[in-house]
């Protein structure tokens, strides 16, 4: 199927123009490419891939477990800085309600979660690993 001039609707007949009119891209004939400037052809984005950082075989968050009493030091911890539930999860960027469920030991943090707690309040979350 030929293609078309996307502003005056004829058949396209040798070479096919792209070029910008009041912002837009438009694929034109050779008489609407008078109109407006030559466009600059987009290189197609390629997708980034992440890829796991290698390992020194030191996989210290393995032998770290989340201390026993952890809704008790965290508790300790805020209060020993002056800090209300809610002001402590405005400046960690987490809601209040998660702040009552950890410190009422109804809701473990996550590794991520408790090393954001432990870094703020300067209090260690992890504790090495009970070997049986």
């Amino acid at each position: 199927m030929p293609l078309q001039c996307e502003v005056c609707g004829s058949q396209i007949h040798g070479q096919l123009a792209t070029v910008q009119i009041d912002g837009g891209t438009f694929r034109v004939c050779n008489i609407c490419a008078k109109l407006g400037t030559p466009a600059i052809p987009q290189r197609p984005i390629k997708p980034s891939v992440t890829r796991p950082k290698p390992s020194l075989g030191l996989d210290i968050e393995d032998d770290l477990e989340l201390r026993r009493d952890f809704n008790l030091t965290i508790r300790q911890a805020r209060e020993r800085m002056g800090l209300s539930q809610e002001e402590l999860g405005r400046k960690i960027n987490e809601k209040p309600s998660v702040i009552r469920l950890l410190e009422s030991g109804k809701l473990k943090p996550d590794s991520i979660l408790a090393k954001k707690i432990g870094h703020f309040l300067r209090i260690e979350m992890m504790t090495p690993r009970e070997t049986e």
